[in-house]
């Protein structure tokens, strides 16, 4: 039988892998639950993607491209949280499947595969922020062994959980 961590791979992501990016989020049920659930373009993959590959130099961490069979299928990472909001300076694990794959394991084998990278760095406490509703980010933060740490509202008046792991020896 294969096991999940058989099935995905993670790379720091390529200039290619903005365009698929882009066009595995552009989906509103992708987004529903990320931020005011806004679709960006491509421009805005092309700078994160950017921001991720700078990261992995210095860090050996960033948002990964998750790969199943050579094929991009979203991202999955651990980065600094990005907002003027919410747990700053702290370290953010989040994951983002294109549609088409979810309900297959993928977000868990990948968010616990970037968890294990983060053993060993200077990365001692990891954070997911999920709003509520998310059913399927939370599983995959329970996965994880991640508990709520608190509930924050975000700007656009969600309420999101802020769940954390000690990854301390």
């Amino acid at each position: 039988m294969t096991r999940p961590a058989d099935r995905v791979l993670l790379r720091v992501p390529t200039a290619d892998d903005a365009a698929t990016w882009c066009a595995l989020f552009d989906d509103a049920e992708v987004m529903r639950y990320i931020g005011d659930g806004e679709r960006r373009d491509l421009a805005y993959y092309e700078g994160l993607v950017q921001r991720q590959q700078r990261l992995a130099e210095t860090t050996g961490l960033c948002l990964f491209s998750v790969l199943v069979e050579e094929e991009v299928v979203g991202f999955a990472g651990i980065q600094p949280w990005s907002h003027d909001w919410g747990p700053l300076g702290m370290s953010e694990t989040g994951w983002r499947l294109g549609r088409s794959y979810w309900g297959r394991g993928y977000a868990t084998e990948a968010a616990r595969s970037t968890v294990d990278r983060a053993h060993g760095s200077a990365v001692t406490h990891v954070i997911a922020m999920i709003q509520e509703g998310n059913a399927a980010s939370f599983g995959v933060a329970r996965a994880l062994g991640m508990t709520t740490e608190r509930v924050v509202l975000s700007p656009e008046g969600a309420r999101v959980h802020q769940l954390g792991l000690s990854l301390k020896p």
